[in-house]
C-alpha cells in the first residue's frame, strides 16, 4: 500500500497520473507561430501537419529532423506570479476570496504534456517518423475547494463527484506519402496519407469520483474513493490524410484530417484501482500538516480494452508576400478524450525572413478552453543546419503572468 501526504487538494489527482507524458508540440517554428502552420509545414514536418504538402514537386524537401520537441503545462485558474505569491504565506480571508474568484465555476483544470521526435527523415514524397507523444489531464470540481477555503454552514455536506482526469503516452511510428494530383495553369492540387502505427506506453483514467466533505469547527472532514483504470501497453494504428491547393505560387490552402482510422488496444498489465483519500480537519492555511492522506484501497486486473484518438480537422491558409509568409489556421476537435476535448481554436502566424541565416516568426491564437495564447520565435540556419526555438504563453505576454507556457525546439539538417 502507498501513501501520498501533505499535499494540497488541487493537486492532489495528478498524483495519480503520470509525472511526464509525450504530447502534440511539433516543432519550434510551429510554436512561434501560435500553430499557424499546417499550410507552410514541408519536409519531414509535413507528417505530423498535413501529409500532402510532401507532394509540392518543384523543390522538394529532403531533411532529417533529430531530437526534437517541447514541453507544456498550462491550467485555467492561476499564473505563475500569483502562485508564487500565496504559497506557503499565511492566507487572510481577503486572499481566499481571491484564489476562489480566480477558478472558474467548472472547477480547476490543469495539463501536462510535451512532444519528442526522434527521429524523421522525408526524401522527395515520401516521410518516415518515430515520435513520442501524451498528455496528462486533471480536473477538481470547485465546490470541495471553496469548502476548505471559506468553509461552509457547520455539518454541511459537499459531494466530491465531478472529479476527473486521464493520461496517455505513446511511440509512433509513421509512413507518409504525398504527390501531385491535378495541375493547371493557376493552380496545383496535391493529396497525401500517414500511416502510423502505435505502441501505447501507458494510459491512466479516471472512470468514477465520489465522496463527500464535511464542515465542522475543527475544520474540513471527509473521504472519497476514485476508480482509476490503467494498462502499461498496448497496441495500434492511425491513418491521416491530407489534401493541399498551390495557388498562383502565392497562395497555399490547406485541410488535413488526423486519427481519421485509428485503435489502440491495451492488452498489457489491464487493471482497475481505488484510490481512498481521507480528510482530517483540513484548512487552506494548513496545508503543511498530515490532513489529507491518498491510500490505494485495492487493485485487481481487468478484461483487455481499447481506446481511441481525438478526431481533428484542420484548415489552413498562407500567403507569401516578399520575404514575408503570412498563415491563418483553423482547429476542430471533433471527437474528445486523452486530454482534448471537443473544441475550435484559431490562429494567426508570420514569419519575417531578415538574412539569410535568421527568420524571426511569431502569431496568436484563440481557443475556447485556452483563451488567447501569444507566440514568438526564431529560426538560425548556419549551412545544412537549422534550428527552430519558439515559447507560446497563454492569456500573458510573459511566462510569469501567463496561465500556461509552451517551448520547444527542433533541429533540421537539409539535404537539398
Amino acid at each position: 500500500m502507498s501513501q501520498i501526504k501533505y499535499i494540497s487538494l488541487p493537486i492532489l489527482i495528478i498524483f495519480i497520473l503520470p509525472a511526464f507524458s509525450w504530447a502534440g508540440l511539433s516543432s519550434g517554428r510551429s510554436v512561434g507561430m501560435a500553430d499557424a502552420y499546417s499550410p507552410v509545414a514541408r519536409g519531414v514536418e509535413s507528417a505530423f501537419w498535413n501529409p500532402a504538402n510532401l507532394g509540392f514537386s518543384k523543390h522538394p524537401d529532403k531533411n532529417l529532423m533529430i531530437l526534437s520537441g517541447g514541453a507544456s503545462i498550462s491550467n485555467n485558474s492561476f499564473n505563475l506570479e500569483q502562485y508564487n505569491r500565496y504559497n506557503g504565506e499565511f492566507l487572510t480571508t481577503e486572499d481566499k476570496q481571491t484564489i476562489l474568484d480566480l477558478i472558474p465555476a467548472e472547477g480547476f483544470n490543469g495539463s501536462a504534456s510535451a512532444d519528442l521526435i526522434g527521429l524523421g527523415l522525408s526524401w522527395y514524397n515520401f516521410a518516415v517518423t518515430v515520435s513520442g507523444r501524451g498528455t496528462s489531464n486533471l480536473l477538481l470540481p470547485k465546490d470541495p475547494i471553496q469548502t476548505i477555503f471559506l468553509g461552509n454552514e457547520i455539518n454541511d455536506t459537499v459531494l466530491l463527484s465531478g472529479s476527473g482526469g486521464d493520461a496517455f503516452a505513446s511511440l509512433d511510428f509513421g509512413l507518409s506519402y504525398g504527390r501531385s494530383i491535378r495541375k493547371k495553369t493557376d493552380y496545383q492540387l496535391f493529396g497525401g496519407a500517414s500511416v502510423r502505427i502505435i505502441r501505447g506506453l501507458v494510459y491512466q483514467k479516471i472512470m468514477e469520483s465520489e465522496g463527500e466533505v464535511l464542515a465542522l469547527e475543527t475544520g474540513v472532514e471527509g473521504e472519497g474513493n476514485f476508480l482509476v483504470r490503467s494498462a502499461e501497453g498496448g497496441m495500434g494504428y492511425g491513418l491521416d490524410l491530407g489534401l493541399t491547393m498551390k495557388y498562383k505560387e502565392k497562395w497555399t490552402f490547406g485541410l488535413s484530417c488526423f486519427n481519421l482510422l485509428n485503435r489502440i488496444e491495451w492488452n498489457r498489465n489491464t487493471k482497475e484501482r481505488v484510490y481512498q483519500v481521507k480528510i482530517d480537519s483540513l484548512l487552506a492555511e494548513d496545508f503543511d500538516t498530515d490532513s489529507l492522506v491518498i491510500e490505494e484501497s485495492y487493485s485487481q486486473p481487468i478484461a483487455h480494452f481499447h481506446t481511441r484518438l481525438p478526431l481533428l480537422l484542420q484548415a489552413g491558409v498562407s500567403y507569401q508576400l516578399g520575404k514575408t509568409i503570412l498563415v491563418f489556421d483553423l482547429r476542430r476537435d471533433l471527437t474528445a478524450g486523452m486530454g482534448k476535448t471537443e473544441k475550435l481554436s484559431a490562429s494567426v502566424g508570420a514569419e519575417r525572413r531578415l538574412y539569410r541565416w535568421l527568420e524571426v516568426r511569431g502569431g496568436v491564437s484563440l481557443g475556447e478552453d485556452e483563451g488567447i495564447t501569444i507566440a514568438s520565435g526564431l529560426g538560425i540556419k548556419l549551412g545544412m543546419y537549422q534550428m527552430d526555438l519558439g515559447i507560446a504563453n497563454q492569456n500573458g505576454v510573459w511566462p510569469t503572468k501567463s496561465k500556461g507556457v509552451s517551448m520547444a525546439v527542433s533541429n533540421l539538417i537539409h539535404f537539398n
